[in-house]
């Protein structure tokens, strides 16, 4: 039996944590600026007001060894559903509110308009006049459990604008889903950071998530412990599929799957960058100078390298 909801309302899978790639500082002038990190982090559901940092999750003390940098988490695959543990799609935001203006998959997009949610054409962001008015990018969202965690209807998300993460993840969690004939639930993976370079990025190298077997286990091991897990919850009479239905319809109830916590990921070096830059036109190129050197000299600001000739980005920062 389903919920009787009015339509609109998003119910998107339960998030009982964060894993995020970067961090936000907040400057003298009260301004914010996105750090990039070279490791993930685990956090609460809870930011301070005051500095806008989020609350170390204890499993961050689980999995990183002492103070080295988490740079790999052991995480189990939480859906057969690809689709469940990865979302993408071109995403616009209203940055004072934190809601979704527009989403579209590159075909059909939802915009909010003054006479509602309308279905339209989806040319992308670079042939969408709407689109690069709104800053509209790729924003992807992917669900995964952590080792250690009680809740076993939860899950950790980790947002990015990252067209390699997106690639990796995506690329993994396919193959995987062909292999298995659908059956990747309860598959236990490694999520880690790996570093790459490209042209576009000068030779500088940037991060992005990827997947891969844990150590010491074998893919064939991991699939075995997938088809295990699946098979006590058929045997205690526990239904995957009707779990999956449940937390698709849920998502398919709203005008858009996107949550308002989404808008800080969204966010990122270039429209900060944007953003201050028109403040500083009349400031000349010494103003723009200033801020190239905020950006890059007194802050943990790396290269925010653009990528090769498919136009990918590198992750965009959690905030």
């Amino acid at each position: 039996m389903n919920l009787n909801l009015v339509k609109g309302v998003t119910l998107t899978p339960p998030v009982i944590g964060r894993i995020t790639m970067g961090h936000t500082v907040i400057k003298a002038d009260s301004k914010t600026l996105p750090v990039k990190d070279d490791h993930f982090s685990l956090t609460t559901l809870v930011q301070e007001k005051r500095d806008r940092s989020w609350g170390k999750h204890p499993l961050q003390a689980r999995h990183a060894k002492s103070d080295e940098k988490l740079r790999a988490i052991p995480v189990t695959i939480a859906f057969n559903d690809v689709n469940l543990n990865l979302n993408n799609r071109f995403s616009a935001f209203d940055v004072k509110s934190g809601r979704v203006l527009c989403a579209g998959n590159g075909e059909k997009a939802r915009r909010a308009t003054e006479d509602g949610v309308q279905d339209i054409a989806c040319p992308r962001p670079e042939g969408c006049e709407y689109g690069q008015r709104q800053r509209c990018k790729n924003m992807s969202r992917a669900y995964f459990k952590v080792e250690g965690q009680s809740d076993e209807l939860g899950v950790f998300i980790l947002r990015t604008t990252s067209y390699n993460s997106l690639n990796y993840l995506a690329t993994r969690l396919s193959e995987l889903h062909g292999l298995t004939g659908g059956r990747i639930a309860g598959m236990p993976m490694m999520l880690v950071m790996e570093s790459k370079t490209t042209t576009q990025s000068f030779r500088e190298p940037f991060q992005f998530a990827d997947l891969v077997q844990r150590p010491g286990m074998s893919l064939l091991d991991a699939i075995k412990e997938a088809n295990r897990y699946q098979t006590a919850m058929s045997e205690a009479g526990l239904s995957l599929e009707g779990l999956e239905k449940a937390l698709s319809d849920g998502l398919a109830n709203g005008d858009f799957a996107d949550e308002i916590e989404d808008v800080d990921e969204w966010l990122s070096d270039d429209d900060l960058l944007t953003a201050t830059s028109q403040q500083l036109q009349h400031s000349g190129l010494r103003g723009l100078d200033s801020l190239a050197d905020k950006l890059k000299g007194g802050e943990p600001q790396g290269a925010d390298p653009q990528e090769d000739s498919a136009g990918e980005q590198q992750d965009l920062l959690a905030a």
